[in-house]
């Protein structure tokens, strides 16, 4: 018949510290509920500073607060009486055990008191003379005992000691990932407290621009209701003198030509200039307002070019050298890549009209990612991004129309290339080290000075179509050499 469950077999765990894993010394109970040690939970918020967290469940308090778990207390007290008395009925199991194996040899009905260390097993006095066991090393039990539990104790010293420094490395491992978690927390705070002021601060500014153009616009509106205003006065009074004129026109002969002088002399001394008008001050008032939004939208723009170059997470790439043209040599640590007119036996095997090229190993479908590029002035080059289909291209001498987004120098002349244009990137120096930045969702590919830290060009809608792409990379001529920076 199977043994009644032992009740105190589940009490270690409900009455072990979470932290040490042992029972509850001191037990104190913190902010949400749980329970630990006090001398665990003070060592857990020694270095802490903004905010005291559950090592259970993560709720953090403000305050550092514990108070004493006296009914845990009692609990445990209870649970280590009867560890306790299940320990001693099993110590006495034991000795009535042994008790029962002292009654003597199975065999020859003598007392055991001799023990065989080379076999382990009890002997009497009779089993101890037989062939079987007389050239082996024996100890009287209470010898034995004696000197296999000095090396017991001495192993569970050691394992002891072994256990305290773990304790130690645990509760120091445990202080450094709390004073990391509190770094990470206090620079995500950072992060959104700088984020927040310049979202503040460009809102505070929009509303004085905004305001500005309103007070423009009033003043425009204002202008015109002035110059609206006379134009309509000088109009009527023009009106009245005309019809004035035209019925001095009808009159008879006596009455028209009497005083015809004073008439004409009247036309001589009416002043029909244009009234002078606002319209050039406001034109140069909405100038210098242009101006003021194109000197912010360049800021802006050099803003998201530094974000654009510092926010993407540099990426390993290495060069495939089973998709290089013949001409091209390949590292073996697949870092560089420079031309050879004679590299390989067989330049036919890419057909005449391959490019020189070769593609990164590592493909991309996802995330924002960079790598920077070191380049010789000699020959021609050229690096970006392309799509799969190129590689399967390569790799069976067919297939869809290259689809590629580059940056390069071919005879002398800075291109933005793509499968399908050229674009020259005029009175732009060429650097010595590049920047590629990918952004595989917004189909982004975007060129920098990696030196300068400066933007070249961007293509902003490249089409990947959810297939993978690769780094790509073209060197061509006598001294054309690439090489990835670290």
């Amino acid at each position: 018949m199977a043994s009644p469950p032992n009740p105190t077999a589940e009490l270690p765990s409900e009455a072990s510290c979470p932290i040490c894993l042992e029972y509850f010394r001191d037990p104190v109970s913190i902010h949400c509920g749980h329970n630990f040690c006090r001398g665990c939970i003070s060592r857990c918020w020694e270095w802490s500073t903004a905010g005291f967290s559950c090592p259970q469940c993560r709720e953090t308090a403000p305050e550092r607060d514990f108070r004493p778990s006296r009914e845990l207390a009692r609990v445990l007290e209870v649970a280590k009486r009867l560890s306790l008395r299940v320990a001693r009925g099993e110590a006495v199991a034991e000795e009535e055990k042994e008790e029962e194996e002292e009654e003597g040899c199975e065999r020859h009905r003598e007392p055991l008191k001799v023990f065989c260390k080379e076999d382990g097993a009890f002997l009497c006095a009779v089993c101890r003379e037989s062939r079987a066991h007389r050239s082996h090393a024996m100890l009287p039990v209470e010898d034995a005992l004696q000197e296999y539990k000095g090396q017991i104790q001495a192993h569970l010293q050691t394992l002891k000691e072994e256990r305290d420094k773990l304790l130690g490395f645990r509760e120091a491992e445990m202080r450094r990932s709390w004073e990391y978690l509190e770094k990470t927390g206090a620079e995500r705070q950072r992060v959104i407290s700088q984020l927040e002021g310049l979202r503040l601060f460009l809102e505070d500014h929009a509303r004085r621009l905004l305001a500005q153009l309103g007070d423009l616009e009033r003043e425009v509106e204002k202008t015109q209701e002035d110059n609206v205003t006379s134009l309509t006065q000088e109009i009527s009074r023009l009106d009245a003198f005309i019809q004035e004129m035209e019925e001095k026109c009808q009159q008879p002969a006596r009455k028209f030509l009497e005083d015809i002088r004073g008439t004409l002399s009247r036309f001589e001394k009416e002043d029909f200039q244009q009234p002078q008008l606002l319209l050039p001050e406001l034109e140069k008032k909405i100038g210098h307002f242009r101006e003021k939004n194109t000197a912010l939208e360049e800021t802006l723009r050099s803003f998201q070019d530094a974000l654009m170059f510092e926010l993407p997470e540099k990426t390993k790439v290495t060069l495939d050298p089973s998709t290089a043209h013949p001409q091209l040599v390949v590292s073996e640590d697949g870092r560089s890549v420079r031309w050879e007119e004679d590299a390989r036996q067989d330049p036919s095997a890419e057909g005449p009209d391959a490019d020189p090229c070769v593609l990164g190993s590592q493909g991309i479908t996802s995330g924002r990612c960079c790598w920077e590029v070191e380049v010789t002035p000699k020959g021609s080059w050229a690096l970006g991004v392309a799509r799969e289909s190129l590689k399967r291209r390569e790799e069976t001498s067919a297939g869809p129309e290259v689809e590629l987004w580059s940056m390069g120098v071919c005879e002398g002349q800075f291109w933005a290339l793509t499968s399908l244009e050229r674009v020259p990137l005029y009175h732009i120096q060429v650097p010595r080290r590049l920047r590629v930045s990918l952004d595989y969702e917004k189909g982004q590919v975007a060129f920098f000075d990696a030196d300068k830290r400066a933007l070249i060009f961007t293509f902003p809608a490249a089409s990947f179509k959810g297939e993978r792409v690769h780094p790509w990379f073209l060197v061509w001529g006598e001294g054309s050499q690439m090489t990835l920076c670290p």
